[in-house]
Protein backbone atom coordinates (compact mmCIF):
# COMPACT_ATOMS: atom_id res chain seq x y z
CA UNK A 1 0.00 0.00 0.00
CA UNK A 2 1.01 4.07 -0.89
CA UNK A 3 1.81 6.00 1.95
CA UNK A 4 0.43 9.52 2.38
CA UNK A 5 -3.21 10.33 0.73
CA UNK A 6 -2.71 7.84 -2.13
CA UNK A 7 -2.79 4.99 0.70
CA UNK A 8 -7.07 5.94 0.53
CA UNK A 9 -6.98 5.37 -3.08
CA UNK A 10 -8.18 1.77 -4.41
CA UNK A 11 -6.37 -1.13 -4.39
CA UNK A 12 -6.62 -1.36 -8.23
CA UNK A 13 -5.73 1.99 -8.45
CA UNK A 14 -2.53 1.87 -6.75
CA UNK A 15 -1.58 -0.94 -8.62
CA UNK A 16 -2.46 1.82 -12.12
CA UNK A 17 -0.36 4.04 -10.12
CA UNK A 18 2.68 1.79 -9.48
CA UNK A 19 3.13 0.39 -13.21
CA UNK A 20 2.40 4.07 -14.65
CA UNK A 21 6.14 4.90 -12.77
CA UNK A 22 9.32 3.25 -11.43
CA UNK A 23 10.82 2.96 -8.79
CA UNK A 24 14.59 4.33 -7.47
CA UNK A 25 16.31 3.80 -4.78
CA UNK A 26 18.96 6.00 -3.04
CA UNK A 27 21.57 5.44 0.05
CA UNK A 28 21.93 8.09 2.40
CA UNK A 29 23.37 11.85 1.34
CA UNK A 30 22.88 10.52 -2.44
CA UNK A 31 20.70 13.64 -4.56
CA UNK A 32 17.60 12.61 -5.96
CA UNK A 33 17.93 15.73 -8.20
CA UNK A 34 19.87 19.29 -8.35
CA UNK A 35 18.85 22.87 -8.90
CA UNK A 36 19.31 22.65 -12.42
CA UNK A 37 17.98 19.08 -13.52
CA UNK A 38 14.22 20.06 -15.52
CA UNK A 39 11.81 19.33 -13.27
CA UNK A 40 10.06 16.39 -16.04
CA UNK A 41 9.61 13.74 -13.61
CA UNK A 42 7.42 13.72 -9.93
CA UNK A 43 8.55 11.65 -6.90
CA UNK A 44 6.11 10.07 -4.57
CA UNK A 45 8.07 9.14 -1.91
CA UNK A 46 7.35 6.12 -0.42
CA UNK A 47 10.13 5.13 2.16
CA UNK A 48 12.94 7.22 3.72
CA UNK A 49 12.98 11.01 4.55
CA UNK A 50 14.47 13.76 2.05
CA UNK A 51 15.72 17.14 2.45
CA UNK A 52 15.12 19.79 -0.13
CA UNK A 53 17.59 22.46 0.29
CA UNK A 54 19.58 25.15 -1.36
CA UNK A 55 22.71 27.04 -1.37
CA UNK A 56 22.91 30.65 0.54
CA UNK A 57 26.18 32.43 0.48
CA UNK A 58 28.91 31.22 0.71
CA UNK A 59 27.96 27.90 -0.19
CA UNK A 60 25.99 27.32 3.04
CA UNK A 61 22.95 24.88 2.65
CA UNK A 62 19.93 26.47 3.65
CA UNK A 63 16.94 23.30 3.95
CA UNK A 64 13.70 24.27 2.88
CA UNK A 65 11.63 21.25 3.99
CA UNK A 66 12.29 17.85 5.21
CA UNK A 67 9.82 15.21 3.67
CA UNK A 68 8.66 11.33 4.94
CA UNK A 69 6.30 8.65 3.15
CA UNK A 70 3.74 9.97 1.25
CA UNK A 71 5.15 13.38 0.32
CA UNK A 72 5.49 14.56 -3.24
CA UNK A 73 9.06 16.08 -4.44
CA UNK A 74 9.44 17.83 -7.96
CA UNK A 75 5.70 18.95 -8.14
CA UNK A 76 6.91 21.47 -10.92
CA UNK A 77 6.31 18.15 -13.06
CA UNK A 78 2.93 19.18 -12.60
CA UNK A 79 2.84 22.86 -14.04
CA UNK A 80 3.27 24.08 -17.48
CA UNK A 81 3.44 22.37 -21.21
CA UNK A 82 6.21 19.64 -21.56
CA UNK A 83 8.53 21.88 -23.42
CA UNK A 84 8.40 24.48 -21.04
CA UNK A 85 9.94 22.24 -18.16
CA UNK A 86 11.19 24.37 -15.53
CA UNK A 87 14.38 23.46 -13.62
CA UNK A 88 13.35 21.97 -10.04
CA UNK A 89 15.37 24.72 -8.34
CA UNK A 90 16.80 22.87 -5.42
CA UNK A 91 18.50 19.89 -4.49
CA UNK A 92 16.92 17.03 -2.93
CA UNK A 93 18.99 14.57 -0.50
CA UNK A 94 18.14 11.41 0.89
CA UNK A 95 18.44 11.89 4.89
CA UNK A 96 18.43 7.91 5.26
CA UNK A 97 18.29 4.86 2.84
CA UNK A 98 14.93 6.32 0.55
CA UNK A 99 12.79 5.28 -2.05
CA UNK A 100 10.14 7.04 -4.79
CA UNK A 101 8.14 6.56 -7.31
CA UNK A 102 8.83 8.03 -10.41
CA UNK A 103 5.99 9.96 -12.85
CA UNK A 104 7.23 11.13 -16.03
CA UNK A 105 4.99 13.88 -17.18
CA UNK A 106 3.29 12.01 -20.35
CA UNK A 107 2.47 8.93 -17.60
CA UNK A 108 1.27 11.48 -15.15
CA UNK A 109 -1.30 13.38 -17.69
CA UNK A 110 -2.21 9.79 -18.92
CA UNK A 111 -2.87 8.46 -15.13
CA UNK A 112 -4.77 12.10 -14.33
CA UNK A 113 -7.25 11.11 -16.95
CA UNK A 114 -8.30 7.32 -16.42
CA UNK A 115 -8.06 7.76 -12.73
CA UNK A 116 -9.46 11.32 -12.08
CA UNK A 117 -9.24 9.92 -8.26
CA UNK A 118 -5.35 10.43 -8.44
CA UNK A 119 -5.54 13.88 -9.38
CA UNK A 120 -7.64 13.79 -5.87
CA UNK A 121 -5.45 12.40 -3.68
CA UNK A 122 -2.35 14.52 -5.24
CA UNK A 123 -4.35 17.77 -4.72
CA UNK A 124 -4.90 16.10 -1.12
CA UNK A 125 -1.37 15.46 -0.98
CA UNK A 126 -0.25 19.24 -1.86
CA UNK A 127 -2.34 20.39 0.83
CA UNK A 128 -0.98 19.04 3.56
CA UNK A 129 2.30 19.69 2.36
CA UNK A 130 1.47 23.28 2.15
CA UNK A 131 -0.29 22.96 5.99
CA UNK A 132 3.24 21.69 6.79
CA UNK A 133 5.21 24.53 5.10
CA UNK A 134 3.60 26.84 7.12
CA UNK A 135 3.77 25.17 10.24
CA UNK A 136 7.63 25.30 9.58
CA UNK A 137 7.55 28.37 9.12
CA UNK A 138 5.53 29.12 11.96
CA UNK A 139 7.71 27.61 14.01
CA UNK A 140 10.92 29.07 13.03
CA UNK A 141 9.53 32.25 14.18
CA UNK A 142 7.35 31.79 17.34
CA UNK A 143 8.66 28.56 19.11
CA UNK A 144 12.60 28.28 20.25
CA UNK A 145 14.70 25.52 19.26
CA UNK A 146 14.12 23.40 22.09
CA UNK A 147 10.44 23.47 21.48
CA UNK A 148 10.96 22.81 17.82
CA UNK A 149 13.54 19.87 18.53
CA UNK A 150 10.56 18.38 21.00
CA UNK A 151 8.10 18.77 18.42
CA UNK A 152 9.99 17.31 15.75
CA UNK A 153 10.97 14.22 17.92
CA UNK A 154 7.12 13.62 18.57
CA UNK A 155 6.66 13.59 14.87
CA UNK A 156 9.63 10.41 14.10
CA UNK A 157 7.89 8.67 16.80
CA UNK A 158 4.66 9.34 15.13
CA UNK A 159 6.38 7.60 12.08
CA UNK A 160 7.03 4.28 14.61
CA UNK A 161 3.70 3.63 15.67
CA UNK A 162 1.52 3.76 18.46
CA UNK A 163 3.36 4.62 21.60
CA UNK A 164 4.64 1.23 23.45
CA UNK A 165 3.02 0.79 27.15
CA UNK A 166 6.75 0.35 28.78
CA UNK A 167 6.79 4.24 28.14
CA UNK A 168 10.16 4.25 26.12
CA UNK A 169 9.75 4.30 22.30
CA UNK A 170 13.34 3.69 20.53
CA UNK A 171 13.68 5.71 16.91
CA UNK A 172 14.28 2.82 14.35
CA UNK A 173 15.44 5.24 11.32
CA UNK A 174 19.05 6.61 11.90
CA UNK A 175 18.80 10.39 13.25
CA UNK A 176 22.37 12.12 13.40
CA UNK A 177 22.39 15.85 15.36
CA UNK A 178 23.03 17.17 11.77
CA UNK A 179 19.74 15.49 11.09
CA UNK A 180 17.83 16.97 13.48
CA UNK A 181 19.32 20.67 13.06
CA UNK A 182 17.91 20.22 9.57
CA UNK A 183 14.31 19.59 11.22
CA UNK A 184 13.87 22.30 13.33
CA UNK A 185 16.32 24.97 11.44
CA UNK A 186 19.37 24.88 14.28
CA UNK A 187 23.13 24.44 13.93
CA UNK A 188 24.22 20.70 15.52
CA UNK A 189 26.17 21.87 17.85
CA UNK A 190 22.96 23.86 19.64
CA UNK A 191 21.09 20.64 18.72
CA UNK A 192 23.97 18.67 20.73
CA UNK A 193 23.45 20.79 23.71
CA UNK A 194 19.68 20.59 23.32
CA UNK A 195 19.75 16.64 22.96
CA UNK A 196 22.47 16.55 26.90
CA UNK A 197 19.72 18.94 28.46
CA UNK A 198 16.74 16.59 27.47
CA UNK A 199 18.42 13.70 28.25
CA UNK A 200 19.54 14.80 32.13
CA UNK A 201 16.14 16.09 32.01
CA UNK A 202 14.99 12.61 31.25
CA UNK A 203 13.01 13.29 28.21
CA UNK A 204 15.49 10.81 26.24
CA UNK A 205 18.21 8.51 25.82
CA UNK A 206 20.95 8.41 22.99
CA UNK A 207 23.58 5.73 21.37
CA UNK A 208 25.07 6.40 18.54
CA UNK A 209 22.60 7.28 15.68
CA UNK A 210 19.94 6.34 17.63
CA UNK A 211 17.32 8.02 20.02
CA UNK A 212 15.52 6.41 22.43
CA UNK A 213 12.08 8.98 24.21
CA UNK A 214 11.49 7.77 27.16
CA UNK A 215 8.62 10.44 28.62
CA UNK A 216 5.81 11.38 25.90
CA UNK A 217 4.47 14.00 28.32
CA UNK A 218 7.63 15.30 29.04
CA UNK A 219 8.39 15.92 25.57
CA UNK A 220 4.75 17.31 24.95
CA UNK A 221 5.46 19.82 28.02
CA UNK A 222 8.74 20.64 26.04
CA UNK A 223 6.84 21.59 23.18
CA UNK A 224 4.78 23.89 25.00
CA UNK A 225 7.42 25.63 26.94
CA UNK A 226 10.70 26.14 26.09
CA UNK A 227 13.69 24.76 28.45
CA UNK A 228 14.79 27.33 31.47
Amino acid sequence: MLPGAFGALPAETQAHLLSAGRLGRWGRADLLFHPEDPAETLYVLTRGAVRLYRLGSGAREVTLDVHGPGALLGASALLGQPQEARPYGMYAEAMDDAEALLLGRASLGRLLQAHPAVGVALTEQMTQQTRGVQERLSGLVFLEVSQRLALALLGLAEREGPWPEDGSLALRDRVSHQDLAHLVGSTRETITKLLGDFRTRGLLDLGYRRIILTDRAGLQHAVREPLR
